[in-house]
């Protein structure tokens, strides 16, 4: 049970330590989970009270919140917003409750189509290994420091496509952002599975078969050439100084698929793997 005394204690520790006021929830949420041996849920009670506790003794606006990781998936012609949240210990996670801006009406629609229901879990698991494998990754050791580098590039490319594909009238541009993702995961991939020195990727350059070719020569994932058709709904690097017109299906079209190896590479660096879960569960029904 989470105290007044307890919350008190903690906060004086915080203090002292130089922890800002916008961490301390999380840091108590951590050490509740540690001293407790137990999970805790973003949206459980215990959770609520820590929030509720520090909203309450910090600066006003200090506890904003958001989630560990946000993604949109495209559905009836419009962008969602997938919400990964935050959590402590082992959940269990609902992936329709992720995509929570979705009337439940829509959701039936979408769940009811079996094809389009597994393709949104299926996404939902790359959602899920991304937001929390990011983060691994940035903490790994040993990992290959330009290979990273490329990686955490690639991350900005692909969270700014989603804020802007987020937006109540998306902006075309986004597919220069998701251009950019998947070139630079392209490369971060090569780097970090072989090492790739800087020259090596500048003849890369911005060529997307290029990348894709060094992509499945140093992944032997050889299902990923059936991808390249795909190439062709983003614009040459060129055009990039012209106005965008493209179309939603083609804007997601390209922003699944950085989306999509983005997650490859979470799944090979680190041992986040629900997509396996997801598809052993599927196959069980």
């Amino acid at each position: 049970m989470v105290t007044e005394e307890w919350l008190a204690n903690l906060n004086t520790e915080f203090r002292a330590a130089g922890i800002e006021q916008r961490r301390r929830p999380w840091e108590a949420i951590r050490r509740y989970s540690e001293q407790f041996n137990t999970s805790v849920n973003f949206s459980s009670d215990v959770a609520k009270t820590i929030f509720k506790w520090f909203e309450a003794n910090s600066k006003p606006g200090a506890h904003q919140v958001g989630s560990l990781y946000e993604a949109v998936y495209f559905y009836d012609a419009q962008f969602w917003v997938v919400s990964i949240p935050i959590s402590y210990g082992t959940v269990q996670l609902n992936a329709l409750d992720c995509i929570h801006e979705m009337p439940n009406g829509i959701k039936q629609e979408m769940m009811a189509d079996h094809r389009q229901s597994c393709d949104y879990v299926i996404y939902w698991a790359d959602c899920l290994d991304y937001g929390m494998g990011v983060d691994d990754l940035r903490k790994m050791q040993g990992l290959n420091e330009f290979g990273l580098q490329l990686l955490m590039s690639a991350d900005q490319e692909l969270r700014s496509a989603t804020s802007i594909l987020s937006q109540h009238r998306p902006d075309p541009r986004a597919i220069l952002n998701c251009r950019m993702a998947l070139e630079i995961f392209f490369k971060s991939y090569v780097a970090l599975k072989n090492g790739l020195t800087q020259s090596e990727a500048k003849a890369i350059g911005h060529n997307l078969n290029k990348g894709l070719d060094k992509f499945i020569e140093a992944s032997g994932f050889d299902d990923w050439e059936s991808t390249r058709q795909l190439l062709s709904v983003f614009p040459d690097i060129h055009e990039r100084y012209k106005e965008q017109d493209i179309t939603f299906r083609k804007l997601w079209d390209g922003y699944s698929l950085a989306h999509s190896l983005g997650a490859v590479i979470i799944r090979e660096f680190t041992d986040r793997n629900t997509i396996q879960q997801v598809m052993a569960s599927s196959n069980a029904n």
